[in-house]
């Protein structure tokens, strides 16, 4: 059994997804894990896939889709195993305020000084309002009193609105 990590992209149009995952299912591989979304005028596909095929084969079929605009990568990676999680608590991370460069960085950089593990960041840009939503991994060691604080320095700094909303994993 071999695990890849697959990324493809083209122009966002109808039959992306059905052309890419026909290939993996002619290739028995079954996808454990995916994202797939449009970013401005491009259909973006990231997955992992796990079956008995060959990297060579897989890629070679996946070569079809060159011809219709659509690029790929494929990295074989060591089979996922359990891990135990460290203890930490879910946080829904908002950032909204005018465009501007560095707002990612300089609210990724706080949270990777304090040890957040972001696990889904999104950003969407309207006319007049940039927003960014984190699904992050807050470790229950860390002083949520004092990364609130960071926080309100960060807001004023960036001059952006940030809002910090625990989930309540019961409810997922």
């Amino acid at each position: 059994m071999k695990q890849f990590i697959i990324t493809a992209f083209g122009e966002d149009r109808p039959g992306i997804v059905a052309k890419v995952t026909e290939i993996l299912y002619k290739n028995g591989l079954n996808i454990e894990d995916s994202a797939m979304t449009r970013l401005n005028d491009e259909f973006v596909i990231m997955l992992v896939v796990k079956g008995d095929t060959e990297k060579s084969s897989l890629e070679n079929d996946l070569k079809s889709l060159e011809k219709e605009g659509i690029n790929f990568t494929v990295k074989e990676v060591p089979l996922s195993k359990e891990k135990e999680k460290e203890d930490y608590q879910l946080y829904n991370i908002i950032v909204y305020g005018s465009d501007k460069p560095g707002i990612v960085y300089n609210v990724s950089k706080l949270l990777a000084e304090k040890s957040i593990n972001i696990a889904d960041l999104r950003t969407e840009k309207t006319k007049d309002l940039y927003v960014m939503f984190i699904q992050a991994e807050i470790p229950n060691s860390l002083d949520i009193t004092e990364l609130e604080k960071e926080v309100e320095s960060l807001k004023d700094n960036l001059n952006v609105d940030i809002s910090l909303q625990c989930v309540d994993t019961a409810n997922l």
